[in-house]
């Protein structure tokens, strides 16, 4: 009985030590980054999430102490400022009015930071984000405010990779001051890259069910995992520690 007890206490101390040099390895040139859109009480839809689910999210994040990172930090990141320990990003797509009547008092709660990606043109619409709590937004040290294009989320805009549509749909954002895109359905092409960087964009965003972002990957093509309803709190784990 001894030696089984020393064997699994050696077993133990060497897994504690593997996952000590996992994590200091992979968090050093990787992050995830994590894509979510609406947060209700009962979603329907696959890219959304329920309330409940997505506090037993930020929860985890809080308590195993991860760094969420804002995307001028993560930027610092990419381009060789070190940042120690375990770190995430988290964004939301769309601007959906649920990112400030649910999400936000949830991650003042456990004090992560985040970004939202606005679609500028729904500003104001029904289920979206006002311009009076855009606004409060901005002033909140722990919230960004970027862009999902003024008025590209559609497929047919977004699939067009015709720069001059990429181009005046951005400079309508100008006044604005935006540094940061998430691609209106993942979707990216040559012309589009073009139009970021001839409109000073200084990263873009697209999805990719596993693959965190890295310090190689090219500033236009940064990859962000999304989080779906389906997915239980086992499977979100695997995602922000395992690259699964």
């Amino acid at each position: 009985m001894k030696k089984i007890i020393v064997v699994l206490g050696i077993l133990f101390f060497l897994f504690g030590c593997g996952l000590f040099l996992y994590e200091k390895i992979v968090f050093t040139n990787n992050i995830p980054i994590l894509a979510y859109h609406n947060v209700l009480e009962n979603p329907l839809e696959e890219t959304d999430i329920s309330r409940k689910n997505f506090e037993a999210q930020m929860a985890y994040l809080a308590k195993h102490h991860y760094k969420t990172l804002s995307l001028d930090e993560f930027y610092d990141w990419k381009n060789g400022k070190e940042i120690k320990g375990k770190k995430v990003v988290l964004t939301f797509d769309d601007g959906k009015e649920s990112f400030y009547t649910t999400i936000v008092p949830i991650l003042e709660k456990y004090q992560l930071k985040a970004t939202v990606f606005v679609i500028q043109s729904a500003i104001n619409m029904p289920g979206y984000l006002t311009e009076e709590q855009v606004i409060d937004l901005k002033n909140k040290d722990f919230i960004d405010v970027e862009s999902h294009s003024y008025n590209l989320h559609g497929e047919d805009t977004a699939k067009s990779n015709d720069y001059k549509i990429y181009s005046e749909d951005m400079e309508k954002n100008k006044e604005n001051g935006y540094h940061y895109y998430a691609y209106p359905f993942g979707i990216a092409s040559e012309n589009y890259v073009s139009a970021l960087k001839d409109n000073h964009y200084k990263l873009a965003f697209l999805f990719s069910p596993s693959k965190w972002a890295n310090k190689m990957q090219e500033n236009y093509e940064i990859t962000r995992v999304p989080i779906y309803k389906s997915n239980s709190l086992w499977k979100f784990k695997l995602k922000v520690f395992f690259k699964i």
